[in-house]
């Protein structure tokens, strides 16, 4: 989801919501309403933008939604936010196909003035806010501390822990769960099952303090020790109380039952075997310490696009104005090749046909099939404005030639070397071979590589959400194995009102995640950080306007002093 970041220059506190809600309105026949919820924040524009929105809980009127939202809390601004609930009944992207079932209107100082930062109101709907009608929303604010990158390691262990079981010993395992603004306790980690054994050990957890405690060490704890059943709900049989901090070093933790009959039961003890924070590399860390971030651009030289003279052509170069694909390139490319210094990216088309007569899933969009690279985000645009007058549409849509040129590209990335590929794939169409694609996906997701899918136009993009791998792992149907990581993003432009920056900010979102996430599978440190001389150099008199390679493509596309058509409204 996107993320608004007003003032990032502006020091700020970092906040995770939690949502829940309580007596929603019941909008199906055969079954309960299946609730999510969508947070906005009101820009300077005035326009309501996305913070982010919780996953869909099914057949719950009640729901407790797990997704925590973060977003920024600036004390000297009015930040007017909105809570929008909807009974999601269908794959569709449009909040209009779905149950609207209420909404909630604040201010993130009233969420965060509230009696314990928690906040709790009535929904609205047309005829005002009515708790009985609508239900009511529990918002909880929370600050999430500079040292929530790092990570919380830890090993128990059991000693003669109580068992409920007529025969044998127990199946054991712990829940590690901690306190909450409003003083609830919900689950962070657990443990595995350790089958028939009152002094189990078991596999190390690794939570991120985020998650654990929001970087609070001193937060309260709860470690609840449970006997798994198969066929019957799973037998409580105490808990411990304690903090990050109490667990630092080797200790025993007596287990206790509250509210119990006989509170003097000896129920065994958890024990800590191992535990240690370790601090988690961030993305600004890779990249100033000289990671750098190459760009390799792939777009749908297909004839559903239409031809090209065509006013309703994807690909028409309209005077007045850039088409999706441009947009497409302009907006993420000028994010990305800030952290690339040579500005040298590949550029790549797929399903044309060359001026040879073959039909290419992989061509130099330069012509130069020895070198597909270009200058900067403004070569790419040239390179593309040459193509489309030289190379043919035509078909079918394939993906698995362009990803296995970014595999092969990301293979030869060698230390001391530190670099991560980012693919931008461009299409108007449904994917033609969608098993030969999750197959060069699977194989693409142990390298240094992210795939990032921009759908234009008004096709039916149903197979891309299925690469995006959000909703179940992608799997080879060939030899069944699963992706070792995700690596896709997929969003479909039209859903985004053609809005450019706020497609940079959806599709890139997850990029510092995975780039991250891979050095640490692969215990790639950070690399030094340079260093750079006092002396710098004055900066460039400040004169407005677009860079020059941006003015330039402006110009080549005889823009000139118009700006591209403004964005629709969400």
């Amino acid at each position: 989801m996107p993320i608004y970041q007003p003032h990032d220059s502006i020091p700020h506190s970092r906040i995770r919501l939690t949502i829940e809600c309580s007596g929603l309105q019941n909008k199906d026949t055969f079954s309960k309403s299946d609730p999510t919820c969508i947070v906005q924040m009101k820009g300077q524009d005035g326009r309501w933008n996305e913070v982010g929105r919780t996953e869909k809980v099914n057949n719950d009127l009640n729901p407790k939604f797990k997704t925590k939202i973060e977003t920024d809390y600036l004390f000297e601004e009015v930040q007017d936010m909105q809570f929008l609930v909807y009974d999601i009944d269908g794959a569709s992207a449009k909040l209009d196909d779905h149950d609207f079932l209420g909404s909630l209107s604040t201010t993130m100082g009233g969420i965060v003035g509230a009696r314990g930062s928690c906040l709790i109101k009535p929904l609205s709907k047309t005829k005002g806010a009515d708790e009985k009608r609508y239900g009511s929303m529990k918002i909880i604010a929370e600050e999430v501390s500079s040292a929530s990158g790092d990570l919380f390691k830890i090993r128990f262990a059991g000693a003669k822990l109580a068992s409920k079981d007529w025969m044998g010993k127990g199946d054991k395992y712990l829940v590690l769960k901690r306190q909450r603004g409003d003083g609830a306790f919900e689950e962070v980690a657990k443990t595995e099952v350790v089958k028939n054994s009152k002094d189990p050990t078991w596999n190390m957890l690794e939570v991120p303090v985020a998650k654990l405690n929001l970087g609070n060490m001193a937060c309260p704890l709860m470690i609840e020790v449970m006997d798994w059943n198969s066929v019957s709900a799973h037998d409580f049989i105490g808990q411990v109380l304690c903090t990050a901090n109490d667990m630092l070093q080797p200790r025993h933790f007596k287990v206790e039952k509250p509210n119990s009959k006989n509170p003097g039961k000896d129920r065994g003890e958890v024990i800590v075997q191992f535990c240690e924070v370790v601090h988690q590399p961030t993305f600004f860390e890779y990249v100033s310490g000289g990671c750098e971030i190459n760009v390799m651009v792939a777009i749908d030289f297909t004839a559903s696009n239409k031809p090209v003279k065509d006013p309703n052509s994807l690909h028409y170069m309209n005077p007045n104005g850039w088409n999706q694909y441009q947009q497409a390139i302009m907006s993420v490319g000028e994010i990305l090749d800030k952290y690339n210094q040579d500005q040298q990216f590949e550029a790549y088309g797929f399903g044309g046909k060359l001026p040879s007569g073959q039909v290419s899933h992989c061509f130099a969009l330069n012509g130069n099939s020895s070198s597909q690279t270009v200058h900067g985000v403004q070569g790419i645009l040239d390179a593309y404005q040459s193509s489309i007058v030289n190379v043919e549409l035509y078909g079918p849509t394939n993906f698995a030639s362009i990803i296995e040129a970014a595999n092969s590209a990301a293979s030869k990335i060698r230390p001391p070397k530190q670099s991560y590929i980012v693919l931008l794939i461009i299409t108007d169409g449904e994917i033609t071979d969608l098993d030969q694609t999750i197959d060069a996906i699977v194989r693409a997701s142990g390298m240094p590589l992210s795939i990032v899918i921009v759908g234009v136009g008004g096709a039916d993009f149903h197979a891309m959400t299925q690469l995006d791998g959000d909703d179940a792992p992608l799997t080879s149907q060939t030899n069944g194995q699963r992706v070792q990581r995700d690596i896709v993003q997929f969003v479909a432009f039209r859903d985004l009102k053609n809005d450019g920056p706020r497609l940079a900010k959806e599709v890139l979102a997850e990029i510092p995640g995975q780039l991250t996430g891979y050095m640490r599978a692969h215990n790639i440190k950070p690399m030094p950080r340079a260093q750079v001389s006092s002396n710098w150099a004055p900066p460039q008199a400040a004169g407005g306007g677009a860079p020059a390679h941006v003015q330039q493509g402006m110009d080549n596309l005889n823009l000139h002093n118009q700006p591209p058509p403004p964005a629709a409204a969400p």
